[in-house]
């Protein structure tokens, strides 16, 4: 009977001593314990370490390893690409096939220097052009702004080999005349080149040197470098074909 009260008094004394420790962490008195969930348990295990450190920080690995891959990719696309001496954009409501716009860098490459000293010429033809047949809203929006990002970002590609109705968008669109100088009217020679079997570039076919005074590629060594070797070979085909 002793014991039992003794353990009914011990019990009471605990349930105060509690209570005034409660009382003194609402007045600021002490500082509150931590509870049990929020008490850190450190990892022992390597398995365990692995765990904590995926569900901490798995966003910031993904990111790091996404970031290294484009990193690694873009330097092995940059190391393996292929160097042009001169660069023409060719765009026009007409289609073109692989094989004509092969043809078209080959006929080009007669006009052409070997800008980069590798000992050889190479020119590309950056294909921009669509079937405006075709009614299909975001293809040609694709093909549009692929034509924008070609005049916006491309300082190295100042020659247009255009027809008549890309000449108009561009002076709707830009509402200015982009081109130094005349137009060249591609001629039979070029034609002759170009075509594979029946496949043929449009008969309305002109060559034309944007201007770089007064756009974001002013005063760009690139795009002044490139401007200066296209203009020669302005000049030769202008030659032939006028």
């Amino acid at each position: 009977m002793a014991n039992k009260r003794n353990d009914i008094v011990e019990e009471q004394r605990r349930a105060r001593q509690e209570f005034l420790k409660l009382k003194q962490m609402q007045n600021g008195e002490i500082e509150p314990e931590a509870k049990p969930s929020e008490i850190a348990v450190m990892p022992t295990t390597f398995g365990e370490k692995l765990k904590n450190y995926w569900y901490h920080y798995k966003f910031h690995t993904i990111m790091a390893a996404f970031v290294a891959f484009l990193i690694a990719f873009v330097s092995v696309q940059c190391a393996t690409r292929e160097k042009y001496d001169i660069s023409i954009m060719y765009f026009s409501y007409t289609p073109a096939a692989p094989a004509q716009i092969t043809r078209a860098e080959a006929y080009f490459e007669k006009f052409a220097e070997d800008v980069d000293g590798n000992g050889e010429v190479n020119v590309k033809v950056m294909d921009c052009s669509f079937n405006s047949e075709l009614r299909d809203m975001q293809y040609k929006h694709a093909a549009f702004s692929k034509v924008q990002a070609v005049l916006s970002a491309e300082a190295s590609t100042v020659l247009y080999l255009v027809d008549a109705p890309a000449r108009e968008y561009f002076d709707n669109a830009l509402e200015m005349n982009i081109f130094k100088g005349d137009l060249i009217k591609m001629g039979d020679a070029f034609y002759k080149e170009t075509a594979k079997e029946n496949l043929t570039f449009p008969k309305d076919l002109t060559l034309g040197l944007r201007v770089i005074e007064g756009t974001a590629f002013d005063g760009k060594e690139e795009a002044e470098k490139a401007f200066a070797s296209a203009e020669k070979l302005y000049e030769k085909v202008k030659k032939q074909n006028g």
